[in-house]
């Protein structure tokens, strides 16, 4: 019997801590199924949280289901991004200053290695999987897109 291939990947929860986790190819050798598993649908690249270096992988249809139950991380605007002219998500008006929140990602994210000279996903690196668990697995950090949003639905009630 052929071992199956499997993929090395990160999932970073809503609530918790990422964490290490290995998923099995589809029967026609790729791991899109896996994928998307473990965001729970379907997967769109969220390429502005690391560059690619880890890929990370959303769930497409997450700001269709925005709750403050899978309310999961905030993401905030780095140097890059200010240099680079990305709109605020929050209001599409003004370019981003740098620790200013871009975006919250709803729903659980899934993090994976990317070979740019073939374009597919590849094992996690210990060093990439580093760079997950320092953004992600501080407890400020996993409450930070359920505190976003209250603070956002705040000002909200505030103004109207």
């Amino acid at each position: 019997m052929e071992n199956a291939r499997t993929l090395e990947v990160m999932v970073v929860p809503v609530g918790g801590r990422p964490y290490r986790k290995a998923i099995e190819a589809d029967c026609d050798g790729s791991f899109l199924h896996g994928l998307q598993a473990c965001v729970g649908g379907l997967i769109e690249p969220a390429s502005y949280i690391f560059e690619d270096a880890p890929a990370v992988y959303v769930n497409e249809e997450g700001l269709l289901g925005a709750s403050l139950d899978t309310a999961n991380r905030a993401i905030y605007a780095t140097k890059r991004m200010t240099e680079m002219g990305y709109l605020s998500q929050m209001d599409y008006a003004h370019v981003v200053e740098e620790g200013e929140l871009y975006s919250i990602v709803f729903g659980d994210m899934v993090c994976v290695g990317f070979d740019p000279e073939t374009g597919e996903d590849r094992d996690i690196t210990d060093a990439e999987a580093e760079r997950v668990m320092d953004r992600f697995g501080s407890d400020e950090s996993i409450m930070s897109g359920g505190f976003e949003l209250i603070r956002m639905m705040m000002r909200r009630r505030a103004v109207g």
